[in-house]
C-alpha cells in the first residue's frame, strides 16, 4: 500500500497546534460530506478568509471518495486559472493525481475504490456551453460575479450518483441572487429552504494570514470597505446609499411608544408598484423609530385607507388605532390630476376629516443625507438616532439595498455628475424619507410629571440597550477527517 495521505495535510500549517480547517471551514465540511443534508452551501466572507481553499479540498475529497465528473469554475476562465486552478494544485496531493489534462483543463484524481475522478475547470460567460455535463457536484467560486442563469443550468446537470451538491464560495456583494437564495432563502417552499446551507467567515477567522494583514486594512480602508471585504457583510456594497444602516445597532425589538410622543406617517403611494406607509415617532431626545409599516401593491385608495373588506386585512385607518398623528406626508407627485380628480384628493375623501394630509418635501439628495444623519453613530453615545422596528420588514430591506446607480467609465470622469439612486424597491425608504423631512417637533418633556417622565425616557432606552441580546446555538460537528490510501485496499499510490 503507498503512503496514507492525509486531509488535513492540504491545509496551511500552523504556529501553533494540528493542521485542519478552521471553525467555520469545518461547518462548511459537515454540510458539504451530510449525505441527507442540504444540496446547496455557501461559504461568504471577507478577503482571506480561507474560501477558495476550503472549496478545493472539498471537491478535491468528493472526486476521492466517490467516482464522477466535478466542476469547478468562475465567471472568467482566466482568473479561474490564475486563482482556483492554481489554488487546487498547490493542494492536491501529487499522490492522487494520475493525469493532468492541461490544454482541456482537466485533472484525473486516483478514487479510493481504485478508480478515477474527473476534475473538469470552466468559466461560465457561456453556461449553455456546460449543458452536456453529467455532474456529481459543482464548485463556484466567487459565486457573486456568476449569473443565477448560470447556477440554475448547473442545477439541471446533477445527475451523477453521488452528493449531487452545488458549493459556492464569495464576498458578498449586496443584496444579489446570492443573498436571496442563501440569506433571505426567498422561497414559499420549506423543502426548498433546507436545501441552501451557507456558512459566514470575516477575514479575522483565518488565523493563518500573515501578521498584520488585517489590522493594515482596518486602519486604512473606509468604514464602507471593511464592511464589506473585511467583515463580509450583505448589506455593504459598492453604490450603496445608507453606508450608516447596520441591523444589530438600528433594528430592534418593538415595544409599547409612549402616547405622548410625537407621530407622523410617510406615504409613497403606488398601484402596480406598492403603496408603502411607514409610521415614526420620535422621543424626547430628537430621537425616531419607525414601528410600523403597510406595504402592499395593486391596493386602490379606498382599501389603502379602509382595508380590504374580501381578506380583512386594514388599512392606514385600522393600523393607526387610537394613535394620534401629527400629519401624514404623502408623495407630492400624488397631487397631479389623473382623469376627473388627483390621489390627493381621493386620500382625502376616505381619511378621517381631522387627520392632515400634507405634500412632503422630495428633495431626494437632502432628504438622503437627513436619513444618514439619523443613521450614523453618535460619537459619544455610539448609538443612532434612527431605530427600525424589526417587523418593519420591508423597510429594513429596502434600506439596506439602497444604491445608487452606476455609472459608465465615461460618466465617471464626468465633473459634478449628478447622483441619483435606483428607481427600483425603493418604496419604502422614499416613505421614511418623506417622514424624516417633515421635520417633525419632539414631544415636550416639561409638561410631564416626573414619574411618567423618567418612564417614558426610559422605555427607549432600555429596549435600545437590550435588542442584540439573542439566544444562541451550536451544532455538532459531524465531519470526520478523511485519510487518502488508508485502509482503501489501493496499493497504486
Amino acid at each position: 500500500m503507498g503512503k496514507a495521505v492525509s486531509l488535513n495535510d492540504c491545509f496551511p500549517i500552523p504556529d501553533k497546534g494540528e493542521r485542519g480547517p478552521l471553525p467555520k471551514q469545518q461547518q462548511f465540511l459537515n454540510a458539504c460530506f451530510d449525505e441527507k443534508g442540504p444540496a446547496y452551501i455557501l461559504y461568504s466572507g471577507g478577503v482571506g478568509s480561507g474560501k477558495t481553499l476550503i472549496g478545493c479540498i472539498s471537491i478535491l475529497t468528493m472526486a476521492f471518495l466517490h467516482q464522477g465528473d466535478y466542476l469547478i469554475c468562475r465567471l472568467f476562465n482566466p482568473e479561474l486559472k490564475l486563482t482556483t486552478y492554481k489554488t487546487f494544485l498547490e493542494i492536491c496531493p501529487k499522490e492522487l493525481i494520475a493525469e493532468h489534462r492541461v490544454a482541456d483543463q482537466i485533472i484525473k484524481i486516483k478514487t479510493a475504490g481504485g478508480q478515477i475522478s474527473n476534475v473538469i475547470f470552466r468559466g461560465l460567460e457561456e453556461p449553455d456551453k456546460h449543458r452536456s455535463l453529467n455532474l456529481n457536484a459543482a464548485y463556484i467560486d466567487e459565486a457573486s460575479q456568476v449569473s443565477e442563469e448560470a447556477f440554475t443550468l448547473l442545477q439541471s446537470r446533477l445527475r451523477g450518483k453521488h452528493y449531487r451538491k452545488i458549493i459556492c464560495t464569495t464576498n458578498p456583494n449586496g443584496h444579489s441572487w446570492l443573498y436571496r437564495y442563501w440569506i433571505k432563502k426567498d422561497f414559499g417552499n420549506e423543502n426548498a429552504k433546507r436545501q441552501f446551507f451557507s456558512v459566514h467567515a470575516p477575514s479575522t477567522e483565518n488565523l493563518h494570514l500573515p501578521d498584520g494583514y488585517v489590522q493594515n486594512m482596518l486602519d486604512s480602508w473606509s468604514e464602507e470597505r471593511i464592511k464589506r471585504e473585511v467583515m463580509g457583510s450583505w448589506d455593504a456594497f459598492q453604490g450603496q446609499v445608507y453606508t450608516e444602516f447596520e441591523r444589530s445597532k438600528h433594528v430592534i425589538k418593538p415595544f409599547a411608544i409612549p402616547k405622548e410622543w410625537t407621530r407622523f406617517v410617510g406615504l409613497d403611494v403606488g398601484y402596480r408598484n406598492p403603496t408603502c406607509a411607514i409610521w415614526c415617532a420620535m422621543d424626547y431626545d430628537g430621537n425616531v423609530y419607525s414601528y410600523n409599516e403597510f406595504y402592499h401593491a395593486e391596493w386602490i385608495i379606498e382599501e389603502i385607507c379602509k382595508g380590504r373588506k374580501d381578506t380583512g386585512e386594514p388599512g392606514l385607518i385600522k393600523m393607526t388605532g387610537n394613535d394620534k398623528i401629527d400629519g401624514i406626508w404623502v408623495d407630492p407627485s400624488s397631487k397631479a390630476n389623473r382623469g376627473k380628480e388627483s390621489d390627493f384628493t381621493t386620500y382625502l375623501e376616505h381619511l378621517p376629516p381631522t387627520w392632515s394630509l400634507i405634500p412632503a418635501n422630495n428633495e431626494v439628495s437632502t432628504g438622503i443625507d437627513r436619513v444618514k444623519q439619523l443613521l450614523k453613530l453618535d460619537e459619544r453615545t455610539k448609538q443612532p438616532r434612527l431605530f427600525v422596528f424589526d417587523t418593519c420588514t420591508n423597510l429594513i430591506e429596502q434600506i439596506a439595498q439602497y444604491r445608487y446607480q452606476e455609472l459608465t467609465p465615461g460618466q465617471e470622469m464626468a465633473k459634478n455628475m449628478a447622483e441619483a439612486p435606483v428607481k427600483k424597491d425603493d418604496h419604502a425608504v422614499d416613505a421614511l424619507r418623506y417622514a424624516i423631512m417633515s421635520r417633525p417637533e419632539e414631544p415636550k418633556l416639561a409638561d410631564l410629571k416626573k414619574t411618567k417622565r423618567e418612564e417614558a425616557t426610559l422605555s427607549g432606552s432600555v429596549q435600545r440597550e437590550l435588542h442584540d441580546i439573542k439566544n444562541r446555538g451550536g451544532k455538532q460537528d459531524v465531519w470526520k477527517d478523511f485519510e487518502y490510501g488508508k485502509d482503501t485496499g489501493n496499493d497504486s499510490f
